[in-house]
């Protein structure tokens, strides 16, 4: 079994979690519980004793895995090679301050539109980089705003 988001078990009554732990004991099955987190054991541990689990910790996603996992989303009516040089501009942005796959999604969602815009009304083609990046910078340094503020809560 696969818990996703398993930190919400805390929120829950406090036998539940040291159940779970226990599964293949109480079910006197051939079970394996995997929790997935992302908050460390330390902030997860309850009170009451339980079995310690094994711990595997994964490293960030390096900016090349981002590229590639990011610029899959690619919207049909544009080509891959023009989101994927928006997918570079953002990176190379956020990717200092932001490593977190899900806040990247949302901010390549949010920002694309503003770094379409003189593709749409005509004033630069998908190849006029710079006319893009102009457009789409001034967005950019505003989200950076938010990421910090989030980043930092």
């Amino acid at each position: 079994k696969v818990l996703d988001r398993a930190e919400q078990l805390r929120e829950m009554e406090a036998n539940i979690l040291p159940a779970f732990l226990r599964l293949q004991e109480l079910s006197d099955r051939n079970v394996t519980v995997v929790l997935l987190s992302e908050i460390v054991w330390e902030l997860f541990r309850p009170n009451t004793g339980c079995f310690e689990p094994f711990t595997l910790y994964f490293p960030d996603y390096s900016i090349g895995h981002l590229q590639k996992i990011l610029s899959q989303n690619h919207p049909p009516e544009y080509s891959a090679d023009f989101y994927a040089a928006y997918i570079n501009i953002l990176l190379g942005v956020f990717y200092m301050v932001c490593r977190d796959l899900k806040e990247l999604q949302h901010l390549a969602a949010l920002n694309f539109s503003k770094y379409c815009e003189p593709v749409v009304s005509g004033e630069a083609n998908e190849r006029d980089t710079r006319k893009l990046w102009k457009n789409i910078e001034p967005h950019l340094k505003k989200a950076m705003q938010t990421v910090y503020l989030r980043e930092i809560s």
